[in-house]
């Protein structure tokens, strides 16, 4: 698949403006953990996102180039924008002639502007009634209320579709803070916004389930200083593999071996 086709499938605006106003959100909303490097690179991702809007195609090392930075630093604060759900990283393998090719970087869209009003009424409610979560504090499974935890399952009616209902049952059970679970929800659908129209809803769906698995499967055994970052990490991981199971399958033969167009 050439990055033509790449970029119409992946492409998250419809325009420039739009891509602009994201970026504006971006860096509002996480400019106090952004970097002067960390905004220089959105800002280099933007400038090579035009033509298809939100999406650019780049090697790390021809952006190490472009900003004066090691591939190192490059890797590192390309990292830390896939964990605030800024971008979206898609490896792009070459099978045929193996080795990594240029990445694809998907700028994501916010989540706020195109809520429905159930989703806005839930921001509103966490905004106040929500304590701040100490971000830098590891969150455990210590002094969870289960009384809390089983009244909170019964917050949302019956109108949620059911992807949402499950997705908020299965964070509660464990951790009954709207916050969080709304951190995390966002971060989820920044992540697959530009797939639903790819990707069948269950199949995007279950690759929420099991990086919230993942996650909490990792908090029992330890501290996880920052759980979004990590429910975000393998969310992204899971939507590389499936995205590269979809790459094999469009370059295997009809017998299930690669066709090199002999």
């Amino acid at each position: 698949m050439n990055y033509v086709s790449l970029a119409i499938k992946h492409q998250p605006f419809k325009s420039k403006e739009e891509m602009n106003e994201a970026i504006k959100f971006h860096i509002g909303e996480h400019g106090s953990q952004l970097s002067d490097t960390e905004v220089e690179m959105i800002h280099l991702l933007s400038r090579y996102a035009c033509k298809y809007p939100g999406v650019a195609f780049l090697k790390n090392d021809t952006i190490a180039n472009l900003i004066g930075k090691s591939r190192r630093t490059v890797i590192r604060v390309l990292n830390k924008l896939v964990d605030l759900s800024i971008i979206t990283r898609i490896e792009n393998m070459r099978l045929q002639s193996g080795g990594n090719g240029a990445n694809l970087y998907i700028i994501n869209p916010t989540v706020t502007p195109n809520m429905s009003q159930r989703e806005e009424a839930i921001n509103a409610e966490v905004s106040t009634d929500a304590a701040p979560e100490k971000q830098d504090e590891p969150l455990s499974f210590k002094n969870i209320n289960k009384k809390e935890s089983k009244e909170s399952l019964q917050v949302e009616g019956s109108h949620l579709k059911n992807s949402y209902r499950e997705f908020k049952q299965f964070v509660y059970c464990f951790i009954p803070e709207k916050n969080f679970f709304y951190r995390l929800y966002r971060s989820y659908k920044a992540q697959i916004k530009s797939l639903e129209n790819i990707y069948a809803e269950e199949t995007l769906h279950e690759v929420g389930i099991q990086a919230l698995r993942a996650m909490f499967s990792a908090m029992k055994v330890k501290d996880v200083h920052n759980p979004v970052g990590y429910f975000s990490r393998v969310v992204k991981q899971k939507l590389d593999d499936l995205y590269l199971e979809c790459l094999r399958e469009l370059e295997e033969g009809p017998n299930g071996e690669y066709d090199y167009g002999v």
